[in-house]
């Protein structure tokens, strides 16, 4: 079953505003702490790192990407918040405002923007996550897919609450649908995670370009549903290693915002398509300077 927001919303807390624990941050005490776990010692052996140049900071990172969910000390808490406060201090961050929205013919065009940029220095109200079905991120150390990216960012926080999601559903999740949880360490308030669909060796059916729809169809209708979502960012779903051709994807994108946006007239302020790279960048920008739907 498809759980609604209303079912896990006070389970992880989703209405509460999030103070980070800051306290003096420790990379050595936090490194130490996660060996120091009962399986510490194992997650460290099976990364296979070979051996590799890296700083404490990389084994931290990669302790937490492949640390499971469940049990983490207030203590750990405390530091992962430190280290990630610390560190967005020193990013630069871009507020959706002050992004230009597009100039076309795009039916939507004065709500939408497209930005090439790391989605986790956006200071927006919901960034989009492209999950896969266990929900929990990637496991894979210094693997470099979205889904990894935003879970480092935001922190352990992140992990326990698509957990504690998947658990109340008691099933993974399901192509095209979309939970909401905070952002935690990231600029965004809220994360939006959903699974879209994984095209192995062949071309997109019809079938996946309408899962493909539904995937920004749900992310936009939780937004609408929890009240308190007025911007939102788009990761490209699908794209990258879960292998949908660019192109094909960014007008699927395309084509279901603007419906929805019509359908749902004062709901979102703003879409933001985070294109991250000037290829794709081009790509979005060519499919709207020619749109036609």
């Amino acid at each position: 079953m498809n759980i609604n927001l209303n079912a896990y919303r006070n389970q992880i807390h989703l209405d509460d505003e999030f103070t980070p624990i800051v306290k003096n941050d420790s990379l050595d005490q936090l490194l130490t702490m996660l060996v120091e776990e009962p399986s510490g010692m194992e997650l460290l052996g099976r990364m296979d790192l070979k051996n590799g140049n890296y700083t404490q900071r990389d084994l931290v990172r990669a302790m937490l990407t492949v640390r499971p969910s469940g049990n983490v000390p207030d203590s750990m808490e405390a530091l992962v918040d430190a280290m990630l406060q610390k560190e967005l201090k020193h990013k630069q961050i871009t507020d959706h405002k002050d992004i230009q929205r597009v100039s076309s013919n795009y039916p939507a065009s004065e709500f939408v923007s497209v930005w090439n940029g790391d989605i986790t220095t956006l200071e927006i109200d919901a960034i989009v996550n492209a999950a896969n079905s266990q929900m929990e991120g990637c496991f894979v150390p210094f693997h470099n897919c979205i889904d990894n990216v935003i879970h480092n960012a935001a922190g352990v926080r992140l992990r326990e609450d698509c957990a504690t999601i998947i658990n109340e559903q008691e099933q993974l999740e399901q192509t095209g649908n979309a939970k909401i949880t905070r952002g935690y360490n990231l600029p965004a308030q809220y994360v939006m995670h959903t699974v879209g669909p994984i095209i192995r060796n062949a071309l997109p059916t019809e079938k996946d370009a309408r899962e493909l729809a539904k995937s920004y169809e749900a992310c936009l209708n939780v937004a609408k549903e929890y009240g308190r979502i007025k911007s939102i960012a788009f990761c490209s779903i699908s794209t990258g290693v879960f292998g949908y051709p660019f192109a094909d994807a960014a007008r699927i994108a395309l084509n279901t915002v603007a419906d929805w946006l019509e359908k749902n007239p004062g709901t979102i302020d703003h879409v933001v398509f985070n294109t991250y790279g000037q290829t794709a960048t081009d790509t979005y920008l060519e499919l709207l300077n020619e749109w036609r739907r």
